[in-house]
């Protein structure tokens, strides 16, 4: 082998490593970067996961709200029921002392 030959072939050898170094340097670039994504990526996951926790939370909240709602609801409608019979009652002995006076029957 010629000088000119190794030198040539040493030549190629050393922009073919400079190549290299140059690609594993961007190469260790992207990664970086793809770490700093997945580190973001992991914060927002766990402000989910807080996020929906906190959701369950007040679901359950709500639900139990409802249920206390729901009782309310059925003591006012059982009082309601309570108080249109006292109103019937009322009404028809208005009615019957009405009816009366009518007839001539008063006191």
């Amino acid at each position: 082998m010629t000088d000119e030959e190794m030198q040539r072939k040493m030549e190629f050898i050393v922009e073919h490593q400079a190549r290299l170094v140059v690609n594993q340097e961007k190469a260790e670039e992207r990664q970086g970067k793809a770490e700093e994504r997945i580190a973001l990526l992991e914060k927002a996951q766990i402000r989910t996961e807080n996020r929906m926790a906190e959701l369950a939370e007040a679901q359950t909240r709500m639900q139990r709200s409802q249920e206390h709602m729901n009782e309310v609801v059925a003591v006012m409608a059982e009082a309601g029921a309570r108080t249109d019979e006292r109103l019937n009652i009322f009404i028809g002995v208005l009615e019957r002392y009405i009816s009366e006076r009518r007839n001539g029957k008063s006191e």
